[in-house]
């Protein structure tokens, strides 16, 4: 079955990427081939490994099979740039396609030698430490839903008490109170997902009133709503739910394939909530989609190699440091999209810049071979852990922070990497709270 899948996935992308050139003028053999070869080798790992039906490295494949494999081919064809930026020529396309094939290769080679290594006991211990082996008491079920209403109460207040606001991301419902933006980090960063996590820890759990699942799940789909917040964060919050939901997304390749099509039609879906006024809903798929800005991650990932844009490990600092106020550190980096446009003159700068992007604007072209070592070694080492220690412990609680990473990955290979690292520490230190807190136990003297 996964040779079928290879052999036709791979058969559509060769057909549709060569008649999607026409009657394109701005056909180059050299970019096809590169960008069909970019897309295989996505393809082939996307659909290996039988036994894994879902993993951080297939989330990798994923992003590289739209974000360099087809969307930069249509964006070739169609001559289309960004935000005022310059023109990409062939020349360039075809070295970004080959650097973007060395990428591939290295990472599943330190990949698969990281993956081959045994697990350290210490971070055996740490998993198993997650299990949740007993039913929540009272106590512990009240305090649950205590901090799942109080992160909804926090979000409707920052909302102006408006459900509406809440629901949609923006447009004429949305009315937020102004924050600073620490105060918007911390709120929308970690306050918000708790009342997901803490639906999330409740199904991981041996408990299973119905009363109390039906509260959670009210709370949390009203406090995160999906058309309320950045597609991102969504997906990050929703596919632990859908994973745990639907056990079907374990069988085999139907993730990958139910991914796929999330990103083909309920992606653009929710694009329509980010100015709602209650005009039509546009929903299907079309090409058009990948000439978009949405999809610029290549073609800025080109212009910092192409124009050698490096600073030496400063955007770095920023990225490690984000939790500093900008007014304790005036000279505080900016995200790395954002230096990118200012760099060049970008009438638009909240744009992207992929995670390899990153390791090149901090440190040339080691620093992307440094950033594919860690980024290989963080997915080899956490998938394995999952897929050896967790797959069969459906009340562990690493399975939430490994469902919720498999989001949050996608997110920050699109980049930049500050605003994508923040919201990753964001939500894990969300998960610790809830863990810590429904871990409350009442000592006896």
């Amino acid at each position: 079955m996964n040779k079928i899948l290879i052999i036709v996935f791979s058969l559509l992308c060769i057909v549709l990427m060569y008649f999607a050139s026409s009657p394109s003028d701005n056909f180059s053999t050299s970019v096809y081939l590169s960008s069909i070869t970019i897309q295989i080798i996505s393809i082939y790992n996307i659909f290996s490994r039988d036994n894994q039906p879902f993993s951080l490295q297939k989330i990798f494949y994923l992003f590289t099979l739209f974000f360099f494999g087809i969307a930069p081919l249509l964006q070739f064809y169609n001559g289309t740039t960004f935000f005022g930026s310059r023109k990409i020529d062939g020349y360039e396309y075809t070295y970004m396609n080959i650097l973007i094939i060395l990428i591939l290769v290295f990472y599943q080679l330190f990949y698969t030698y990281f993956y081959k290594q045994k697990i350290k006991e210490k971070r055996r211990n740490f998993i198993l430490k997650l299990d949740i082996n007993k039913k929540l008491n009272s106590l512990q079920t009240f305090l649950i839903v205590s901090l799942s209403f109080a992160s909804f109460l926090l979000i409707f207040n920052v909302n102006n008490n408006s459900i509406l606001s809440m629901l949609f991301r923006g447009g004429e419902l949305k009315d937020l109170v102004e924050m600073t933006s620490v105060k918007s980090l911390i709120v929308f960063n970690v306050f918000q997902p708790l009342a997901m996590m803490c639906l999330l820890y409740y199904i991981s759990s041996k408990s299973k009133k119905i009363l109390v699942y039906f509260i959670l799940t009210l709370l949390a789909i009203v406090t995160c709503s999906p058309l309320g917040m950045p597609r991102f964060a969504a997906v990050a919050m929703y596919i632990p739910l859908l994973i745990f939901a639907v056990p079907l997304l374990k069988k085999k390749n139907i993730f990958s394939i139910v991914f796929i099509l999330g990103l083909l039609i309920i992606f653009p879906f929710l694009e329509n909530f980010r100015n709602y006024s209650g005009n039509s809903i546009q929903l299907g798929f079309n090409f058009e989609m990948f000439l978009q800005g949405h999809f610029d991650s290549y073609q800025n990932f080109t212009l910092v190699v192409s124009e050698n844009i490096i600073t030496w490990g400063r955007q770095l600092l920023g990225v490690l440091f984000f939790w500093i106020p900008r007014s304790f550190w005036p000279t505080k980096p900016i995200g790395s999209g954002a230096f990118l446009a200012e760099e060049q003159g970008f009438f638009f700068t909240n744009v992207s810049c992929n995670y390899f992007a990153e390791g090149y604007i901090n440190f040339g072209i080691i620093g992307i071979f440094i950033f594919i070592i860690v980024l290989s070694f963080v997915t080899a080492k956490l998938d394995k852990m999952y897929w050896t220690i967790c797959v069969n412990s459906r009340n562990n609680y690493f399975n939430v922070i490994y469902c919720v990473l498999l989001g949050m990955i996608f997110f920050m290979l699109r980049g930049d990497l500050m605003s994508s690292f923040a919201y990753s520490i964001g939500f894990l230190f969300s998960i610790w709270l809830v863990y810590k807190v429904a871990s409350f136990k009442i000592k006896r003297v």
